[in-house]
């Protein structure tokens, strides 16, 4: 913002001593919520969205500082307090903001949404949800499932094996060693299955280590980052999610939205991308023996396979359209549905 002309004649019509108070408790300077209200008052919005939450805070101030008829404010999958960069001022600020009739609180999940409300004291349906919208577009989709065959034969994958995959980063919060521990469970009563896991990351050394053990090593193929994780995702029966923390998944509306049914821990928002029993499956527990149990029951039932492939891509095509998305996020700016 440093190179916003400074003329404070630009201050006349702005509204700045409305968060006057509240500016002067925060412990970062003022000269910065100044300049975001500054430069927000030379553009004239009729809606000012920001994301994530140091920016949320400055500019939410700043927009209604400079008298922002609507103020959107998008906020993380879980409160700022979870992360390093917390700071103190933000559970006033977001507060304060919360209580101004022309701020709207954003979260793209329910489970997101709840956390934000129980860490600012706020009552439920405070924050609004508007799940994120894909585009389902028929000819990326009918090449990456046209493909799948030829991903298989390219990793060593038969064409007739059940393969249960994955796509994750090799981090603590997401499990891939736990999800190890599940491909070796269920190995123990399926033989057949195969294992397919795209992505990298810190756990890369222990995450090679334990699928290179003798129950694993001629099973489990890790394919690294994919620069088109659709074609690996479209090469899959299941797509397992183990993780301990997350927003909203957007790898799993992906891989209903290629007709792969879903089977994922019910972290975060998880459980709302899947239409339990239908689309895919969410589970109660995540020890290794039981969500095995779960993925064996699924794949030995043809029929209910073959109806959740279509059930999945239906589901999310209704629930996750970038349409829909768009006249959600509309309503909350105050302008009419697109049309």
């Amino acid at each position: 913002m440093r190179e916003i002309d400074r003329d404070a004649s630009r201050d006349a019509g702005s509204h700045f001593e409305s968060i006057a108070d509240a500016c002067r408790s925060l412990p970062f300077s003022l000269h910065e919520v100044v300049d975001y209200a500054r430069t927000i008052a030379a553009l004239g919005p009729r809606v000012a969205h920001f994301w994530l939450d140091e920016v949320n805070v400055k500019g939410g101030l700043a927009a209604v500082a400079a008298g922002v008829p609507r103020v959107v404010l998008g906020l993380r999958s879980l409160p700022p307090l979870n992360y390093a960069f917390h700071q103190p001022y933000m559970r006033e600020a977001y507060r304060w903001l919360a209580k101004h009739p022309r701020v709207a609180l954003l979260n793209n999940s329910a489970a997101g949404a709840r956390a934000y409300e129980s860490w600012l004291g706020l009552s439920s349906g405070a924050v609004h949800v508007v799940h994120n919208g894909f585009d389902f577009d028929p000819a990326t989709l009918a090449r990456c499932a046209s493909g799948s065959r030829d991903f298989r034969a390219r990793h060593g994958l038969p064409g007739d094996a059940p393969v249960i995959g994955t796509v994750i980063r090799f981090s603590e919060e997401k499990r891939p060693l736990l999800w190890l521990e599940i491909a070796a469970a269920l190995r123990r009563t399926m033989p057949e299955a195969r294992f397919l896991v795209v992505g990298d990351g810190v756990l890369r050394d222990e995450v090679h280590a334990r699928a290179g053990r003798a129950d694993l090593c001629d099973a489990v193929r890790l394919v690294g980052h994919q620069r088109d994780a659709l074609a690996a995702i479209a090469a899959m029966d299941i797509f397992l999610l183990t993780s301990r923390a997350e927003g909203l998944p957007n790898v799993l509306v992906e891989a209903q939205m290629l007709g792969v049914p879903v089977v994922t821990t019910p972290a975060g928002g998880a459980p709302e991308t899947v239409f339990h029993g239908t689309s895919g499956w969410v589970l109660d527990r995540d020890d290794p023996a039981h969500v095995a149990d779960v993925l064996s029951r699924l794949l030995h039932d043809r029929a209910w396979l073959s109806r959740a492939r279509s059930s999945a891509y239906e589901f999310v095509r209704e629930a996750f359209g970038v349409e829909r998305m768009l006249d959600e996020t509309l309503s909350i700016y105050g302008i009419g549905p697109v049309t």
